[in-house]
């Protein structure tokens, strides 16, 4: 009954978003006290990934190149960037990858790994400036198929550390899709009659593509105990893939693959190092000065580090419409089909580092008490970024984001 009050009460306020992060951190987390059947899982999902399927939410200080676009009411205009804009943003995001049961055989196929795990990644990351505005939501779903192909498994109790180095994989099939927050299309200035209003930006919007395509994802990941410390407590983790766009002719037919040019490959790599990803037992956190039955708490903790690189060609949306490729040209509509836009001729680099500490059920976290090395967890942690934005029609746009007065955290979390 609490949860349905719950869901009511979102629902009379109008936050959905909020409502629903609530809904699922609510049924996600079940009870510490046993073994949760079905929890094992074979790939530590990518901390660092703007676009891992993950609970976020984050408020940074960004500065970028932002791009601008013609005003539809003076066919004189030409849209533009406009350097160094700075200010606050923040992201909310939820997502997860339902896994089934790890297997073993595949039909009556033994395969070379040692545990497979089919999965439904899913994902939605909305992104804001500090009014509360929205500019831009993403989404993706689709498949995945995880491996585990070295490493200390149990069958019932997943990975049982990595003094031999665990190396997984991950293969997903992607369907995404962006769409333009409908606050940034009518807050911007555009039209002489919309002046003195209070807009979101000075600058007219850019103009709206519906941004939707397929793609095949790769990762391979290996991860291991450092020789130092005793006990060899931490683990580092290195990882590398890349992603393919994939073409379907029956959506070229309805005009569903857009843009068309938009195709060339991704490459990614990372790097993460656990304080206590290879303890059994982490211990409990206890307070600073803690004293009695309060001295600890049923929650485990462990710093992290986590950095992300992508290759990528960033998409040139100013050229939709301009035969000649240079900048954005008046058009009377805010839509376009793109019919001429194209990919920077060179590859250019992203990348989002993270620092920080990882709480988790101790229950939950420690083997003795039946807990996965690989379980869930919630990460507090700061934030820097510096490339081109990973936001859907924004992707040319280069940005640089920290975090909010050096000290604010993010808070994220994968169940």
């Amino acid at each position: 009954m609490k949860l349905m009050d719950r869901r009511a009460g979102c629902m009379r306020r109008g936050r959905a978003l909020a409502c629903a992060l609530t809904l699922l951190a609510c049924g996600a987390v079940p009870d510490g006290s046993a073994r949760a059947e079905g929890d094992v899982r074979l790939f530590r999902p990518l901390i660092a990934d703007p676009r891992d399927n993950q609970i976020h939410w984050r408020m940074v200080s960004f500065t970028e190149d932002w791009r601008y676009g013609t005003d539809i009411g003076d066919s004189t205009s030409r849209g533009g960037f406009e350097q160094d804009r700075r200010g606050v943003s923040w992201e909310v995001s939820g997502g997860e990858t339902f896994r089934w049961q790890p297997l073993e055989r595949l039909g009556g196929w033994r395969g070379p790994w040692i545990r497979y795990q089919l999965g439904l990644p899913a994902g939605m990351f909305a992104d804001f400036d500090d009014t509360g505005s929205l500019l831009c939501t993403d989404y993706q779903f689709g498949l995945s198929f995880d491996a585990l192909w070295s490493g200390a498994f149990d069958p019932d109790a997943g990975n049982q550390g990595f003094d031999r180095p665990a190396v997984s994989s991950r293969l997903s099939f992607l369907h995404r899709s962006s769409h333009l927050g409908d606050e940034y299309l009518v807050l911007s200035h555009f039209a002489r009659n919309r002046e003195g209003q209070g807009v979101l930006s000075v600058h007219p919007p850019v103009k709206r593509e519906d941004l939707s395509f397929e793609a095949l994802q790769g990762v391979v990941s290996a991860e291991w105990a450092p020789p130092w410390g005793a006990g060899r407590p931490s683990t580092l983790r290195a990882y590398g893939g890349g992603e393919v766009k994939v073409t379907f002719p029956a959506r070229w037919k309805v005009g569903g693959l857009r843009p068309r040019s938009f195709n060339s490959p991704a490459a990614r790599f990372g790097l993460e190092l656990r304080s206590a990803a290879n303890r059994p037992d982490p211990g409990a956190l206890r307070p600073p000065g803690a004293q009695g039955p309060a001295r600890e708490l049923p929650v485990a903790s462990e710093w992290f580090a986590a950095f992300d690189l992508r290759l990528a060609r960033p998409f040139d949306f100013a050229s939709c419409d301009n035969p000649t490729g240079m900048g954005e040209v008046w058009t009377p509509s805010l839509s376009t089909e793109c019919p001429y836009g194209h990919e920077f001729a060179r590859y250019a680099g992203s990348w989002h580092g993270m620092i920080g500490i990882a709480l988790t059920r101790r229950a939950r976290r420690a083997l003795p008490l039946g807990g996965h090395l690989l379980g869930p967890e919630w990460r507090l942690a700061l934030e820097w970024y510096r490339g081109y934005s990973p936001n859907g029609q924004f992707l040319d746009q280069r940005l640089r984001y920290r975090p909010r007065a050096y000290v604010l955290p993010s808070l994220s979390a994968n169940f």
